[in-house]
């Protein structure tokens, strides 16, 4: 069937419009998708630098420079059951920027145990460190203790509460009720009233006057007595503080309520006034009444007349000036060859005069004599002795021209 011209012309120009309709709107797309894009993009440009600028140098050093300060404040510690084991007051403290250490300047404390106070320090400056378990004091340092009247003084001290320890690991002075000691070092147990020193100590007490000298010295101040585990040196003086004896020996201890020096082994023994030297392995000494006893072999000299006395045991009293041996004596006059023998000897030193009981035997040389008997009484210096027996005089003499 044939189509009219005219239809097909119609027909053409509806196809062509629609078409253009169609071109327009995908244009019309196409132009919004492009500028979607381009917002798109825009957004994705990387936005301007937002860091903080740096601060100049001088703001940050003063930043780094600021700590927590408190004026006259309080620092303590407690226990697990909230008791308070020290407690330290101090003009300012000082905090470092990490908070781990405290730094004090005029410090006064307290250390506590069950409620009562044990020890109290006082220091130009400070530490507290490790949480409060450590406290360094500095600088006029003194710790006392209430219970004993005790005091320390330094210029260094290492407080460690929880250990019951204060170490001085400077010079050191302690002083007592009756004592007085120095040294390079040591260490106070306030849990057992302990101190324990070291380093060219010396120990003084003021009635009676004594000084001890050694390397190492452990004071018990509760118990008012001192303890050389090693070498040492005592030396006594009179109230015009003028030497009167010497003693040294292996080790000693001290009961310096009872005035009594315990020394052992290796003991040698000397007086000034008057003029007198022993040897012995363990002699008890009161130094306030200077006296001197033995249970052990004692050898007691005269280098100015040669002549020795020994005995199992003894008792020297040096203010009497009589001089006691037992269990067996002998005495040697090396310059006039002569020996005398006995069960015990009394021996006045001032005189020399000696007397002599139980089983006497009396040696000499020159002239050659034996002497037995019970008694003898006389001076071995000069070889003038008489020996006599239920009161006659010598039972058995023997004698060669």
């Amino acid at each position: 069937m044939a189509i009219p011209i005219a239809v097909f012309l119609d027909l053409a120009s509806w196809m062509i419009r629609k078409s253009l309709r169609r071109k327009a709107l995908l244009f019309s797309y196409s132009l919004l998708l492009m500028l979607l894009l381009v917002i798109f993009v825009g957004c994705q440009t990387s936005p301007p630098n937002l860091k903080p600028k740096p601060e100049p140098k001088s703001a940050e050093k003063t930043r780094l420079n600021t700590q927590l300060v408190l004026n006259n404040a309080i620092l303590e510690q407690s226990n697990p059951q909230d008791n308070t084991v020290w407690k330290i007051r101090a003009d300012t403290i000082t905090y470092s920027e990490d908070k781990e250490i405290a730094n004090l300047s005029q410090v006064v404390g307290n250390l506590l145990q069950d409620g009562k106070i044990i020890l109290q320090i006082s220091a130009n400056n400070g530490e507290v460190r490790d949480n409060g378990n450590v406290i360094v004091l500095k600088e006029d340092v003194i710790a006392s203790d209430p219970r004993n009247q005790s005091t320390i003084e330094s210029n260094i001290v290492e407080w460690r509460p929880q250990e019951n320890l204060l170490s001085i690991e400077d010079s050191l002075k302690a002083i007592g009720s009756n004592l007085e000691v120095t040294a390079k070092s040591g260490k106070y147990f306030t849990d057992r009233e302990s101190l324990e020193i070291q380093g060219d100590v010396i120990a003084t007490t003021d009635k009676p006057a004594l000084q001890l000298k050694c390397d190492r010295l452990i004071w018990n101040v509760a118990q008012n007595q001192i303890k050389s585990p090693g070498a040492v040196e005592i030396v006594g003086f009179d109230q015009a503080e003028t030497v009167t004896d010497k003693l040294v020996s292996d080790r000693a201890e001290v009961n310096l309520t009872q005035n009594i020096a315990t020394l052992h082994n290796n003991i040698e023994f000397r007086s000034l006034q008057p003029k007198l030297q022993a040897a012995t392995n363990f002699l008890t000494w009161d130094y306030q009444k200077r006296i001197g006893k033995t249970n052990q072999p004692i050898e007691i000299l005269n280098r100015d007349r040669q002549t020795s006395l020994t005995g199992n045991a003894g008792e020297i009293n040096l203010q009497q000036q009589i001089a006691k041996l037992q269990d067996g004596v002998r005495g040697i006059n090396q310059q006039k060859q002569s020996e005398l023998y006995a069960r015990q000897l009394t021996w006045k030193i001032d005189t020399e005069e000696i007397t002599a009981t139980d089983n006497v035997i009396y040696e000499q040389t020159d002239p050659k004599a034996r002497l037995t008997g019970e008694k003898a009484v006389g001076t071995l210096g000069n070889n003038n002795i008489v020996v006599t027996s239920n009161g006659k005089q010598q039972v058995t003499s023997v004698i060669d021209n």
